[in-house]
């Protein structure tokens, strides 16, 4: 290669090997941009650590406690994406690595230079005590108020995803006066699953199906003419439209949709809420009195992989703010 591994190198000398490294990069077909990202971020280096050590910067000062200072400073010195951050790491593993090609290192510095993580989103935010029972009591006067506030109940106690229970039928549900439970035959990638039915749940079912099954509007009653539900040819959809037909997505995001604007439009609720927002609420609300169970929570939710569910136990922007507010530090804390 014609250079020794020990040889010292000056500013203006690393000033020209970044040059021919980058003549390198083009003539191995590495986009401009590439060129020009990695080619700021090797400058970026060598200008930041001449200006920590007062010194002008030579091949010596490339060793992995400059590389890790200089990714700390990208992190916290300024404001930048993550993907700037790995964008300017990347380019610095470049260089270094052509260096050891080329016979100027004997070791790669930048061997252990972990791109940095990116930040987790803050947990999906759904709906408060007051804003379920505001929900709720909208329901309760709609046009359908018995299937719209079973409805709602249903989403809010299980955390199911709405095609899930547009899908449902009669024979998915197992209702006992002191228990009972849903089979999800059509959750997504088809795996099927059995989420509990408690209590709220149950009552509210057994005020919409009553005059289904030509009983009183209570538990024990539904829950002993319930297996008497016979399967008809199309299925037994538990969900019905007002034609008789089975609800369908859209007619059931359509109705929850309407119940979220005449509360947002009295300022009870967000007027982005959704249907999702219902599962996001029992998530929130299963984690808060189940703190650290995302194994359980994953279950009930039909997630395939706990990196899903993490999401769930991370805190909310509001949250974050609200211990900000208390930090010792804060001299202004009321």
């Amino acid at each position: 290669m014609g250079k020794t591994s020990d040889k010292q190198v000056g500013h203006s000398a690393i000033e020209g090997l970044v040059s021919k490294w980058a003549r390198d990069l083009e003539s191995a077909d590495r986009s401009g941009h590439t060129v020009r990202a990695y080619l700021g971020a090797v400058r970026g280096f060598l200008l930041w650590y001449s200006d920590e050590e007062r010194r002008s910067t030579d091949l010596a000062d490339l060793t992995p406690i400059a590389l890790l200072g200089y990714r700390n400073e990208l992190q916290h010195g300024r404001a930048r994406s993550t993907s700037t951050v790995n964008t300017r790491l990347a380019g610095l593993r470049s260089f270094c690595g052509w260096l050891v090609d080329q016979g100027y290192l004997p070791a790669d510095p930048s061997s252990r230079l972990r791109s940095v993580g990116r930040q987790g989103p803050p947990a999906p935010k759904g709906l408060t005590d007051k804003q379920v029972n505001a929900l709720l009591r909208e329901a309760s006067r709609s046009r359908h108020p018995a299937r719209d506030y079973a409805l709602v109940h249903v989403l809010l106690q299980t955390g199911m995803r709405i095609g899930e229970c547009a899908a449902l039928d009669f024979e998915d549900i197992s209702f006992g006066e002191r228990g009972g439970s849903v089979t999800i035959r059509a959750g997504k990638g088809n795996k099927a699953r059995s989420v509990p039915l408690n209590a709220s749940a149950r009552q509210a079912l057994a005020g919409y199906t009553a005059m289904t099954l030509e009983v009183e509007p209570t538990v024990p009653a539904v829950a002993k003419a319930w297996p008497r539900r016979r399967r008809g040819a199309d299925g037994s959809p538990l969900w019905s439209s007002q034609k008789g037909g089975r609800l369908s997505v859209q007619a059931m995001r359509r109705v929850i949709d309407c119940l979220v604007r005449g509360c947002s439009a009295r300022g009870l609720l967000p007027e982005d809420a959704s249907a999702h927002t219902l599962r996001h609420t029992f998530a929130a609300f299963y984690l808060k009195d189940n703190p650290g169970d995302l194994v359980g929570l994953a279950t009930l939710l039909g997630h395939s992989s706990l990196d899903t569910t993490r999401i769930y136990g991370q805190p909310t922007a509001e949250i974050l703010g609200s211990r900000v507010d208390r930090l010792s530090l804060n001299a202004y804390a009321e």
